[in-house]
């Protein structure tokens, strides 16, 4: 059974593909009920701010390039418990959202 923190993404190798992670779909999306799917988009232009103006428009705070990665990982694996207890997919802005107010100063 897949869990939330195996959620692991590598964003370098992604990013040199040409591909971002946009969101991480769970239990509607798929056939095996336990295992989250990546949503993938392949982004041509400026792809290394691609997840700092997302988390911005997501969230209205602008974190360092040096944090995104990091902070867009742990939204993803929040979303994927969130959708756990709830039971149903949940937005990815939602998830954001959440995590911003619940986690992500308390880390």
């Amino acid at each position: 059974m897949l869990n939330s923190e195996d959620v692991q993404i590598n964003y370098e190798n992604l990013l040199k593909l040409g591909f971002v992670v946009i969101d991480v779909r769970y239990k509607d999306y798929d056939i095996l009920s336990d295992s989250p799917k990546l949503v993938i988009a392949r982004v041509e232009t400026d792809r290394d701010e691609f997840y700092q103006t997302m988390l911005k428009q997501y969230t209205a705070i602008e974190f360092k390039a040096n944090e995104v990665y990091e902070i867009w990982s742990d939204i993803l694996r929040h979303k994927v418990k969130m959708s756990k207890v709830l039971n149903r997919d949940i937005a990815i802005k939602v998830a954001a959202l959440d995590y911003i107010e619940t986690v992500y100063p308390v880390k």
